[in-house]
């Protein structure tokens, strides 16, 4: 694009886009990725959903359902990574 990051910003303010959403969108679809891993198709709709939604509007917050089925889904992974590591010592 040969613009610097400067005026990068400067424009995506003046569009209304304060802060650039890559880092939710990212989390979003690990979060599906995961989700996917254990067939829990209605979720993956939802999640789907909140993904376009948040493209389409990147200043919008994260769901409560949203927001406790990625705890959920962080939660199980750490114990599955330190029972592994566990069986190894």
């Amino acid at each position: 694009m040969k613009v610097g990051l400067t005026i990068l910003k400067k424009r995506s303010r003046e569009l209304k886009i304060m802060r650039w959403p890559h880092r939710k969108i990212r989390s979003l679809k690990s979060l599906i990725n995961n989700i996917k891993e254990m067939g829990l198709t209605n979720e993956i709709m939802m999640l789907e959903e909140h993904q376009r939604l948040l493209e389409k509007k990147p200043d919008m917050e994260f769901s409560e359902t949203t927001k406790k089925l990625r705890q959920a889904i962080f939660k199980a992974n750490y114990k599955k990574k330190r029972c592994l590591v566990a069986h190894h010592i």
